[in-house]
């Protein structure tokens, strides 16, 4: 395994920092968010000035949808991004710097409004929680979309990690109305079985034992092969036009390729991309590494592309 010298750093900087689990989760839960904005402050860019943020609060659940978006909000902009974070379904938050500022750069690059949504998390709201939070923003933005200032026409559905798992769910449930015109796939956590695809050799530098936690946290009795636990399985004919990024040095990595080959087996427009020498976190070290720079640049990139992707054009 061949790293580079800023990824390096974060390994040793992470290990410095890294607590023991905690006996009650939502103990475990503040002190990742803790580490995790602590380790942004250092490793990744700082929230853009340039962008403006709206809270919105969606559904029966009073979903929290933080909106970001280039300052000039009173124009309609060409497409929604509704963002799902990463967190292996139980920890992770909507407003961690690094997704905030994550979303500033995207809206600001590619012109779209960004809507990262604060899904319910497992155990105490397990399979299908996340998957209904995200559904139920989804038909939000349709419905106000004139109010809120974009193109009802262009919903990209987009998520990290245990983020683009619920994103591809979330397709597979709503694919033939024609609601999503758009997914963008980021480290797809997307085959939990445990005789899948997990890939050993790139667990421990990653800090991923297996996935049997997320499974035993998140499915709520299903088996791991469930096609809503493990989307790799799904249905995939109907699909939306797809980019899908993955890392080379993530135990999850071939998942998402499997994916992407299943998809382009089906007919449907799919792009997919292999970042070498990334770490499953490596999105994120925007401060330092030209690997994350450019993880960014091709997300810009497909958000624009995907924007284009309007239901009268499909």
């Amino acid at each position: 395994m061949i790293l580079n010298e800023p990824t390096r750093s974060w390994l040793s900087r992470l290990s410095d920092i890294s607590r023991p689990a905690h006996e009650a989760i939502e103990a475990e839960r503040r002190a990742r968010v803790a580490d995790s904005d602590l380790l942004s402050s250092e490793f990744s860019q700082p929230l853009r000035d340039d962008v403006v943020i709206r809270e919105h609060r969606v559904g029966r659940n009073a979903i929290p949808v933080h909106e970001v978006r280039k300052s000039a909000t009173g124009e309609t902009l060409p497409a929604a991004y509704l963002f799902l974070h990463g967190g292996a379904f139980w920890h992770g938050s909507a407003t961690e710097r690094v997704n905030m500022a994550l979303a500033a750069v995207r809206a600001a690059k590619a012109d779209v409004a960004v809507f990262v949504v604060e899904y319910r998390l497992a155990p105490e709201h397990p399979w299908p929680s996340a998957i209904e939070d995200t559904i139920a923003v989804l038909h939000w933005l349709k419905e106000e979309a004139e109010t809120v200032g974009v193109d009802a026409s262009r919903l990209v559905l987009g998520g990290v990690s245990a983020g683009a798992n619920i994103a591809a769910s979330v397709v597979g449930r709503v694919k033939a109305d024609g609601l999503v015109t758009g997914l963008l796939l980021e480290v797809p956590a997307i085959d939990l079985r445990p005789d899948g695809s997990w890939d050993e050799r790139y667990a421990a530098v990653n800090g991923l034992d297996s996935s049997a936690r997320m499974v035993d946290l998140y499915a709520n009795g299903l088996p791991a092969d469930h096609p809503e636990i493990s989307p790799a399985l799904t249905e995939v004919s109907g699909f939306p036009t797809t980019h899908i990024m993955t890392a080379e040095y993530d135990p999850l990595r071939d998942g998402g390729e499997i994916l992407a080959t299943r998809l382009r087996e089906s007919g449907v427009k799919v792009t997919a991309t292999r970042h070498l020498g990334a770490l499953h976190g490596s999105l994120g070290l925007t401060a330092i590494d030209p690997i994350a720079a450019a993880w960014q640049d091709e997300v810009c990139c497909a958000l624009r592309r995907l924007s284009k992707e309007g239901s009268h054009d499909r």
